[in-house]
């Protein structure tokens, strides 16, 4: 399941995203939008549980 989102990019950020598309990275806006979210989660050290 998914849930739509608004966002708000400036030019230079959706000009980045569309060349993106075009050169193949992803296969549409969104799905380029997810893969760098994922691609961030796994850069970033594991949070800590809670209660820890």
């Amino acid at each position: 399941m998914t849930t739509p989102i608004k966002l708000r990019l400036n030019q230079q950020q959706l000009e980045l995203i569309d060349n993106s598309v075009k050169a193949g990275e992803g296969s549409d806006r969104a799905d380029l939008i997810r893969r760098a979210l994922r691609e961030f989660v796994r850069s970033r050290p594991a949070a800590p549980a809670a209660g820890e």
